[in-house]
């Protein structure tokens, strides 16, 4: 019977684990719609990978595995999304289409006796698949409203969301998620594949009326990468007797699986480049660049990051951005960008505990030694002697109904130091 078993056969799926727990988000496909049936197959779209997964979740009633009002499904392996899929097998031309005419709600379709090749469903199960092989956990949505219902539901944060597709809602709602990396591609240039070419997407028009100043904004939460890889002659046996598989897919699955790396090293303030972090699995990376070359320079000035043509190739840079600037700070880095962000976090939980106390040097003195504790986490990845942390009567009045905080920081990983200011007000 038609199955998608042999993608992750480990004699061709190398795959590994993380020490902590890691969660990725991807859109793939819309909102589920009842899937209708002809004698061909599908005759309309049930929202695509998403759709066709919560139609086969809800075919079988031991164990139950879902419903039809389900947002989002999360996995933390890829053994079960692809036994979730195998439960398709029995619906005509669903997973194979024997033609690549009529195949457009299928996954794969069959061009030769001996190849087949994918098709939106396919690709989209291909995405979602690379990342799976670096050990992190993921959350499949038809649309961004199941992202939100997952950290409802849970109160967790997505570590990374892949915006493959550059999707406006995406991107719109990355806007307000202020501990998440969103990764996206470059975008093609002339004839070539989302992923492979030299220029940012225009995220003017993705995001519409964001900020994108450097520092405390959506920008600093988006990580662009130049890089495909190509997988050649994959065996897919157990979808049609015979056939092989070669494909081309962008790198962003895999760059979402290097945070993972970062993270489960305790590097997340550090970067996410590099030969220890950034090499790819499952595939060989077919654009990476030498390390002395002119388009080095610009890439980082146009904030794109990319692969290093060394054995094995590695994502040579970790900026943030979505515009252009030849003047690289602290800021433009993923690592200290990430610090950013988190230490915001921890101080605004300790201030918050405090704004309704009287505002005098008791209280400030009791507020600094709580931050510098809430510090101690971090100093691995600080210059812990250009540490400051000032709340006192130099930015505060005494009995003021506002409390206000600054802190200032220099990661390891520069000579720049930045500020963080926060004020509570009663």
């Amino acid at each position: 019977m038609t199955s998608l078993s042999s993608f992750v056969n480990s004699s061709q799926y190398s795959k590994e684990n993380f020490s902590f727990p890691f969660i990725a988000g991807m859109k793939l496909g819309s909102a589920y719609s009842t899937p209708l049936f002809g004698v061909s197959g599908a005759t309309n779209n049930p929202g695509g990978l998403f759709g066709w997964l919560i139609y086969a979740r809800t075919q079988i009633s031991s164990p139950v595995k879902g419903t039809t009002a389900d947002t989002y499904i999360y996995y933390d392996n890829p053994y079960d999304f692809v036994g979730d899929l195998n439960l398709l097998s029995g619906v005509t031309n669903c997973i194979l289409y024997p033609g690549l005419t009529g195949s457009t709600f299928s996954f794969f379709y069959k061009n030769s006796t001996t190849t087949i090749s994918p098709v939106t469903n396919g690709n989209d199960f291909l995405h979602a698949l690379n990342y799976f092989a670096y050990g992190g956990a993921l959350v499949v949505a038809g649309t961004v409203g199941g992202l939100s219902d997952y950290i409802l539901d849970t109160g967790n944060y997505f570590d990374v969301v892949v915006d493959q597709k550059l999707d406006s809602t995406v991107a719109q709602w990355l806007i307000d998620q202020p501990y998440t990396i969103g990764i996206y591609p470059t975008v093609a240039d002339g004839t070539g594949i989302t992923g492979a070419g030299n220029t940012l997407a225009n995220f003017a028009t993705l995001f519409g009326n964001a900020s994108f100043v450097t520092g405390t904004t959506v920008a600093n939460r988006i990580f662009n990468v130049r890089g495909t890889k190509t997988i050649t002659d994959l065996d897919t046996s157990t979808v049609a007797n015979n056939t092989k598989l070669t494909y081309t897919i962008q790198t962003t699955n895999d760059v979402a699986g290097f945070f993972g790396r970062a993270k489960s090293r305790n590097e997340t303030y550090l970067t996410v480049a590099g030969l220890d972090r950034a090499t790819i699995l499952n595939g060989n990376v077919t654009d990476a660049i030498e390390w002395t070359s002119s388009l080095k320079t610009y890439f980082r000035n146009n904030k794109v990051n990319f692969f290093v043509n060394y054995n094995p190739k590695f994502l040579g840079s970790d900026l943030v951005g979505a515009t252009s600037d030849s003047d690289i700070t602290a800021d433009d880095r993923v690592g200290p960008s990430r610090m950013r962000a988190d230490l915001t976090k921890v101080i605004n939980n300790i201030g918050l505990k405090y704004v309704f106390d009287v505002n005098n040097q008791t209280t400030r003195d009791q507020v600094v030694s709580e931050v510098q504790t809430a510090l101690d986490p971090f100093a691995p990845y600080l210059d812990t002697s250009k540490t400051q942390i000032i709340c006192d009567s130099s930015n505060n009045q005494n009995n003021s109904s506002v409390l206000r905080i600054d802190l200032i920081v220099q990661p390891v990983l520069t000579t720049e130091s930045f500020t963080i200011n926060l004020s509570y007000t009663q």
